[in-house]
């Protein structure tokens, strides 16, 4: 079972996967809060402690210092324990530095000392801090099948066959049963996908809707049938964060267009996101951005906010951020250079969402420099930035009851503020009278589009239509073979049944004549004592009232497919083997004569799907059977007057004792 105490911290030491010298790794193991070292381990003794001790999580900062590729990391997670977990705690896609990450959790270690690095590991992975790597999907694929093959064989291979079937179907069923239980229990759902052969099964799927650590089926083999269970893989990895991230407040830049570009920074400058895409629609970006946190600020680099932006912003109630100047080419630059872009609009996104964090990182420092200790910092700056005073805020962040409303007189301002206010109308009204000239040459410039465009689609619309044409042809065509196919499919099942049966047909003919003919007895053959073989006798050749049947292999059978048999109403059953005491006593009770294949001479056909019998044969041991069965009635009504009479014998010796 696996320890939910045991964490393991892994880090290499020496060499590397890539060069000729097999590496080396330190290993750290936390187990109730004791810290075991392991120096200069090999990747096998490595494997060898994780079957021994089971842990919980495998904590590395980063994987590929223990695999080298998907293959071998697939590879090395199905040798795991089913609920152990490989983290890689500086993250999933994007990785950060194992020295910050610690520094930023208030742990310190020597980054040139493998040991202690394994440590911090564990110790993060131990905080929650991480994310899982995840190869497979939560669907388990479990297969039944043959241990061996049955190969060409000699007079028994048939019987041998048989049997491997019988037993693949057998734990089919097995599995199938317990699936069941635990779907039942667990709640997902399976399918199945099942091969029959000769005799039962020679493979049977289970596709199962659940991670393979809940279902609690191993693979392994049993005798001549095996059984494979594997979980399926994922096209790409997954990681997973260990915990959910905190939905913390975030700035969002966003640069609208054919080419729709985002970046996200939280409140402390640091990049969470930057993305672009031409594929990308309104609802998706809002999606997006919802995942990264709570948006306070949506930014764009162009003034006044485009449309599509401002959609945005009102999907979050937060607030609007557009420079009153355009931003030069440089200042972008300028802005995006230190976070890195793909692309000028990666560069626009990151440029918007900067210029606002950048005019207020002097204000968001000061704010949080006088936010007393036990409120929530982020939850103040926000409140502020949406418009309300510190004091207000932090008052209702630190008491349980809001406190009635004051009222503030308004202070009056005084003439520097005024005349400040005066200046910036007066800037905002000339920033407002170039962006109308601005509007007015991009209305002239979108109307010359307009009609170039109007003149494409009219040579577009020409040559679609002839391309139509075409398509439709071709597409009545394809419907056209798709119905020739299907009905030549059904002509071929329906020829392949006719064949069927004819060759039933034929089989019956031959069994009537040599009932007419009188000279020999047809014995119909059952190849072996199970519901299915007697059934497809049944159908093949037929079996009815006075029939001689011969039984090749009578082992197996119970009282239930001896009652079958003697239903319907045969005359004899020859059997070439012996016959389970159930079996045998239940035909007889039954009047159903059982006849040793020995004492009668069955010649067989050479299809070897139908026997004769001499009647003259048959009669006699028909006789014979009667014979010894009257005598063994006999010998039972004789045994069970002995024992009535021993029974009276007893009560009379207890009435005379008492």
């Amino acid at each position: 079972m696996v320890s939910e105490n045991i964490i393991f911290g892994i880090d290499i030491a020496k060499g590397s996967l890539h060069s000729k010298e097999k590496p080396g790794y330190a290993v750290v193991i936390l187990r109730n809060g004791e810290i075991e070292h392991h120096r200069m381990v090999n990747f096998h003794k490595i494997m060898r402690i994780i079957f021994m001790e089971k842990p919980s999580i495998i904590a590395v900062d980063n994987i590929y210092e223990i695999v080298s590729d998907k293959r071998d990391l697939i590879s090395f997670l199905q040798r795991l324990p089913a609920t152990t977990k490989l983290v890689q705690v500086t993250g999933g896609e994007q990785l950060m530095p194992l020295t910050k990450l610690a520094r930023e959790k208030g742990l310190s270690f020597d980054r040139f000392d493998p040991n202690a690095e394994a440590l911090a590991c564990a110790r993060l992975a131990q905080m929650g801090i991480g994310y899982k790597v995840s190869a497979f999907e939560d669907k388990t694929v479990i297969k039944v099948s043959r241990g061996r093959s049955p190969g060409r064989g000699g007079w028994s291979q048939n019987r041998y066959r048989r049997k491997m079937h019988g037993y693949v179907r057998q734990k089919a069923r097995d599995v199938e049963d317990h699936l069941n239980e635990q779907s039942r229990a667990r709640g997902f759902t399976f399918s199945r996908n099942i091969t029959e052969r000769f005799g039962g099964y020679s493979k049977a799927e289970f596709l199962v809707d659940a991670p393979r650590s809940q279902l609690h089926i191993g693979s392994g083999k049993y005798g001549d049938v095996q059984v494979s269970v594997r979980s399926i893989e994922r096209d790409a990895l997954v990681f997973k964060p260990l915990k959910s991230k905190k939905r913390d407040y975030i700035i969002v830049g966003v640069d609208p267009g054919t080419t729709t570009a985002i970046a996200v920074l939280a409140l402390n400058g640091e990049l969470r996101m930057l993305h672009s895409s031409r594929t990308i629609s309104i609802p998706q970006v809002i999606e997006m951005i919802a995942e990264q946190g709570r948006p306070l600020v949506i930014a764009s680099d162009v003034f006044p906010t485009p449309n599509a932006v401002e959609k945005i912003r009102r999907a979050f109630n937060a607030v609007s951020s557009s420079p009153f100047e355009v931003l030069s080419a440089q200042s972008k630059i300028e802005f995006a250079t230190p976070y890195g872009y793909s692309n000028n609009h990666e560069r626009d996104a990151l440029a918007a969402a900067v210029s606002f964090f950048r005019k207020n990182k002097n204000k968001l420092e000061q704010l949080r420099k006088k936010i007393p200790s036990g409120v929530d910092a982020d939850e103040v700056i926000a409140q502020v930035i949406r418009g309300r005073s510190m004091e207000s805020v932090i008052s209702d962040l630190s008491k349980p009851e809001p406190e009635e409303p004051k009222m503030h007189e308004v202070p009056e301002k005084n003439d520097a503020e005024a005349s400040h206010l005066r200046g910036s109308i007066k800037k905002y009204e000339d920033i407002i009278h170039e962006v109308k000239e601005q509007q007015e040459l991009l209305k002239k410039e979108l109307s010359f589009k307009d009609g170039k465009i109007l003149e494409l689609e009219e040579l577009v619309k020409k040559q679609r239509s002839e391309v139509y044409k075409k398509l439709k042809k071709d597409k009545t065509i394809k419907i056209k073979d798709m119905d020739i196919q299907r009905l030549q499919d059904k002509i071929s099942e329906k020829n392949k049944r006719i064949s069927d049966l004819n060759d039933r047909i034929h089989k019956l003919k031959r069994v009537r004549r040599l009932e007419i003919s009188g000279r020999v007895l047809p014995v119909k053959i059952i190849f072996s004592f199970t519901r299915d073989s007697i059934q497809k006798t049944r159908e093949t050749v037929g079996i009815k009232k006075d029939d001689i049947i011969l039984l090749k292999d009578a082992s197996g059978g119970g009282t239930i497919t001896a009652k079958i048999i003697a239903d319907f109403g045969v005359r004899a059953l020859i059997v070439c083997n012996e016959m389970s005491h159930a079996a045998e006593e239940e035909l007889f009770n039954l009047g159903v004569p059982v006849l040793k294949a020995m004492d009668v001479k069955v010649q067989f056909d050479p299809a070897e799907d139908l026997a004769v019998i001499d009647p003259d044969d048959i009669n006699n041991a028909l006789e014979e059977w009667d014979k010894n069965a009257q005598k063994r009635r006999m010998i039972a009504k004789e045994e069970w007057l002995k024992s009535l009479v021993e029974e009276y014998r007893s009560v009379r010796r207890r009435e005379l004792k008492d």
